[in-house]
């Protein structure tokens, strides 16, 4: 076994267990200059463009200045505000979310310190190094040395819609550009937990945007027994309520992409265990095969595995996200090897992987089409 440097275990604690903190900020107990002094100092040591040091920190103490800027942010999330009210006991996704965001509309200035993160120069969208990417890295490593300390705070940006109000407020010069603003203060406990995210296997992409392996490869190739799969998305203006009756219509794809041709129903039930027959055409090539329901919840998951759900030759899943004011579509497959038509196709080759990723190819360009084709009629249905 290889020695590491760190304890691994106590410094993943940290990088998971960093949260935004809003509604845990202790507001009645101070913070010393020092540990602010101190947590700056760890930040300087994250990398920047050129290793250019133009960052500069602002730590805001004075409390009728602090009464300045929790007016502009007031001002400026005063729709959280609203938008928190609407939600509240709707159980909505992004309920919880808005409440706290509310919360710190309502009390920004009564954190023990605010401390803005800036930089020398003004954004030009040219791509090269030297603002946002020179800041961002050590403005997190601030909230990781806070959190090592038991302090906490939230990554905000609400002041930088007012940034010549905010510029005359705090004395800044031309040419500066603020980033974020940090309400920092010591935290109403430190039982922070990892939240739910997306595996890395489902958001991790290899070598082509959108081609993903269900399980890690050990030596870094593209092979079957990895599960080798592909993603599409794409963003709908409607509520998952309007786009799962599309996503949960089998026949929908058929007339939205080139190589699915037809489905029926062989159950009378429609969830888990049920199975529909799909009769497809590449080519040449035109078979008919049984799709078995892996996974079905209203409103969210419709999955399912052809030929055999306990060794599928694929397993096929469309997701609704909630984005707030829409929803996301995600459709994504995994390749298996019991696969009756890109496994054998790919055995037979000289190069399987480049059998593989000519199938995927245009496995992705029918998905999107798909995914383009439910969007344009959810939309249209409700234009």
């Amino acid at each position: 076994m290889t020695d590491t440097p760190f304890d691994v275990a106590e410094i993943d604690r940290l990088l998971t267990t960093t949260r935004t903190v809003r509604k845990r900020l202790d507001f009645d107990r101070d913070v010393c200059d020092q540990i602010i002094f101190d947590c700056i100092d760890i930040a300087e040591q994250a990398p920047s463009g050129g290793n250019d040091a133009s960052r500069r920190w602002i730590v805001i103490r004075d409390e009728a200045t602090k009464q300045k800027c929790g007016e502009i942010y007031r001002r400026n999330g005063d729709f959280m505000i609203n938008v928190a009210d609407r939600l509240e006991g709707s159980g909505h996704g992004k309920e919880h979310v808005f409440s706290s965001s509310a919360y710190l509309v309502e009390n920004f200035a009564k954190a023990p310190a605010l401390v803005i993160a800036a930089i020398w120069g003004e954004h030009d969208n040219s791509g090269r190094p030297g603002l946002f990417d020179s800041v961002i890295q050590s403005a997190w490593s601030f909230n990781l040395a806070l959190r090592a300390r038991g302090l906490g705070s939230a990554w905000t940006t609400l002041l930088n819609a007012s940034v010549d109000e905010l510029a005359e407020l705090l004395g800044i010069p031309p040419g500066v550009t603020t980033i974020v603003t940090f309400p920092v203060a010591y935290t109403k406990g430190t039982d922070f937990k990892p939240v739910a995210r997306r595996p890395a296997e489902q958001i991790t992409y290899f070598d082509r945007w959108g081609y993903t392996r269900a399980r890690a490869s050990e030596d870094g190739g593209a092979h079957f027994e990895d599960g080798p799969g592909v993603v599409a998305e794409v963003d709908i203006e409607a509520p998952p309520k309007a786009v799962w009756p599309i996503v949960s219509d089998i026949r929908f794809p058929a007339g939205a992409n080139t190589e699915l041709q037809g489905a029926e129903w062989k159950s009378d039930e429609r969830g888990v265990g049920a199975v529909f027959v799909g009769h497809n055409k590449l080519g040449d090539n035109e078979w008919s095969v049984d799709n078995h329901i892996t996974a079905f919840e209203e409103g969210r998951v419709f999955e399912w595995s052809t030929v055999d759900p306990t060794n599928p030759g694929a397993r096929w899943r469309f997701e609704i996200m909630d984005q707030g004011v829409g929803s996301r579509l995600r459709f994504s497959v995994e390749i298996g090897t019991a696969n009756n038509l890109t496994y054998p196709m790919a055995m037979a080759s000289d190069d399987p992987v480049a059998v593989l990723n000519g199938r995927r190819k245009g496995i992705k360009a029918n998905m999107q089409k798909t995914l383009d084709a439910m969007k344009a009629a959810v939309e249209g249905a409700r234009a």
